[in-house]
Protein backbone atom coordinates (compact mmCIF):
# COMPACT_ATOMS: atom_id res chain seq x y z
CA UNK A 1 0.00 0.00 0.00
CA UNK A 2 1.44 3.42 -1.03
CA UNK A 3 1.23 6.55 1.53
CA UNK A 4 -1.53 8.17 -0.50
CA UNK A 5 -3.66 4.87 0.00
CA UNK A 6 -2.43 4.54 3.54
CA UNK A 7 -3.18 8.30 4.77
CA UNK A 8 -6.40 7.79 2.99
CA UNK A 9 -7.29 4.57 4.89
CA UNK A 10 -6.07 6.21 8.00
CA UNK A 11 -8.16 9.75 7.78
CA UNK A 12 -11.12 7.49 7.06
CA UNK A 13 -10.57 6.07 10.13
CA UNK A 14 -9.63 8.82 12.41
CA UNK A 15 -12.58 11.01 11.08
CA UNK A 16 -15.02 8.42 11.91
CA UNK A 17 -16.58 7.62 8.02
CA UNK A 18 -18.77 5.12 7.16
CA UNK A 19 -17.76 1.05 8.62
CA UNK A 20 -14.69 3.25 10.41
CA UNK A 21 -14.02 1.51 14.09
CA UNK A 22 -14.70 5.26 15.82
CA UNK A 23 -18.32 4.96 14.25
CA UNK A 24 -19.29 1.59 14.83
CA UNK A 25 -17.73 2.24 18.61
CA UNK A 26 -20.09 5.08 18.66
CA UNK A 27 -23.18 4.51 17.07
CA UNK A 28 -23.36 0.71 17.76
CA UNK A 29 -21.15 0.35 21.01
CA UNK A 30 -18.92 -2.04 19.59
CA UNK A 31 -15.46 -2.66 20.14
CA UNK A 32 -14.35 -4.43 16.77
CA UNK A 33 -10.52 -5.78 17.82
CA UNK A 34 -9.77 -6.96 14.58
CA UNK A 35 -10.44 -3.68 13.25
CA UNK A 36 -8.65 -1.63 15.77
CA UNK A 37 -5.39 -3.17 14.88
CA UNK A 38 -5.96 -2.64 11.90
CA UNK A 39 -6.20 1.27 12.37
CA UNK A 40 -3.09 0.72 14.59
CA UNK A 41 -1.34 -0.66 11.83
CA UNK A 42 -1.91 1.97 9.34
CA UNK A 43 -1.10 4.40 12.34
CA UNK A 44 2.13 2.49 12.41
CA UNK A 45 2.40 2.15 8.76
CA UNK A 46 2.04 6.10 8.07
CA UNK A 47 4.06 7.41 10.76
CA UNK A 48 6.88 5.00 9.80
CA UNK A 49 7.22 7.08 6.26
CA UNK A 50 6.85 10.22 7.70
CA UNK A 51 9.80 12.52 7.12
CA UNK A 52 11.21 13.22 10.15
CA UNK A 53 11.57 17.38 9.81
CA UNK A 54 8.19 17.68 7.59
CA UNK A 55 5.31 19.10 9.58
CA UNK A 56 2.57 17.50 10.49
CA UNK A 57 -0.69 17.61 8.66
CA UNK A 58 -3.38 19.54 10.86
CA UNK A 59 -5.97 17.06 9.64
CA UNK A 60 -4.53 13.99 10.43
CA UNK A 61 -2.97 15.40 13.96
CA UNK A 62 -6.53 16.07 14.94
CA UNK A 63 -7.39 12.97 13.88
CA UNK A 64 -4.80 11.50 16.00
CA UNK A 65 -5.60 13.18 19.25
CA UNK A 66 -9.73 12.32 19.04
CA UNK A 67 -9.03 9.03 18.10
CA UNK A 68 -7.22 9.37 21.11
CA UNK A 69 -9.27 10.87 23.67
CA UNK A 70 -12.75 9.76 22.35
CA UNK A 71 -12.16 6.05 21.67
CA UNK A 72 -11.04 6.10 26.30
CA UNK A 73 -13.24 8.23 27.12
CA UNK A 74 -16.01 6.52 24.98
CA UNK A 75 -15.06 3.20 25.77
CA UNK A 76 -14.92 3.70 29.28
CA UNK A 77 -18.85 4.33 30.54
CA UNK A 78 -20.64 1.44 32.34
CA UNK A 79 -23.13 0.93 29.81
CA UNK A 80 -20.38 0.41 26.97
CA UNK A 81 -18.58 -1.99 29.71
CA UNK A 82 -21.34 -3.85 29.77
CA UNK A 83 -21.81 -4.61 26.21
CA UNK A 84 -18.21 -5.19 25.60
CA UNK A 85 -16.89 -7.07 28.79
CA UNK A 86 -13.32 -7.45 28.30
CA UNK A 87 -10.57 -7.31 30.95
CA UNK A 88 -10.03 -4.12 32.61
CA UNK A 89 -6.03 -5.14 31.45
CA UNK A 90 -7.18 -5.72 27.50
CA UNK A 91 -8.75 -2.11 27.65
CA UNK A 92 -5.61 -0.29 29.53
CA UNK A 93 -3.32 -2.09 27.34
CA UNK A 94 -5.60 -0.69 23.93
CA UNK A 95 -5.52 2.66 25.46
CA UNK A 96 -1.39 2.60 26.11
CA UNK A 97 -1.19 1.38 22.43
CA UNK A 98 -2.95 4.24 20.71
CA UNK A 99 -1.57 6.82 23.14
CA UNK A 100 1.78 5.55 22.74
CA UNK A 101 1.12 5.73 18.19
CA UNK A 102 -0.10 9.70 19.42
CA UNK A 103 3.01 10.22 20.86
CA UNK A 104 5.11 8.88 18.55
CA UNK A 105 3.40 10.41 15.78
CA UNK A 106 3.56 14.22 17.44
CA UNK A 107 7.01 13.47 19.06
CA UNK A 108 8.74 11.66 16.23
CA UNK A 109 10.52 9.10 18.74
CA UNK A 110 9.27 5.58 18.30
CA UNK A 111 8.06 4.38 21.66
CA UNK A 112 9.17 0.90 20.93
CA UNK A 113 13.02 -0.52 20.60
CA UNK A 114 12.10 -2.78 17.59
CA UNK A 115 8.70 -3.16 15.42
CA UNK A 116 8.42 -6.64 17.15
CA UNK A 117 7.93 -5.23 20.64
CA UNK A 118 4.80 -3.22 19.12
CA UNK A 119 3.53 -6.59 17.24
CA UNK A 120 4.09 -8.72 20.65
CA UNK A 121 2.43 -6.40 22.49
CA UNK A 122 -1.00 -5.99 20.21
CA UNK A 123 -0.70 -9.96 20.00
CA UNK A 124 -0.87 -9.78 23.93
CA UNK A 125 -3.50 -7.77 24.24
CA UNK A 126 -5.61 -10.11 21.40
CA UNK A 127 -5.28 -13.12 23.26
CA UNK A 128 -6.72 -11.05 26.29
CA UNK A 129 -9.13 -10.40 23.99
CA UNK A 130 -9.56 -13.77 22.81
CA UNK A 131 -10.33 -15.18 26.61
CA UNK A 132 -13.38 -13.51 27.06
CA UNK A 133 -14.67 -14.73 23.72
Amino acid sequence: MNKENIAQQLLHELEGEKESFILRLRVELNWDHAHLVKVLEWMVKYIQQLEPTAPLERHIASGFWFFTNFVKDWSSHENFRAKNPYPEAYYQGMYELIFLLTDWYFSGECPFVEQEAFEQEWNRLTLLFKEEQ
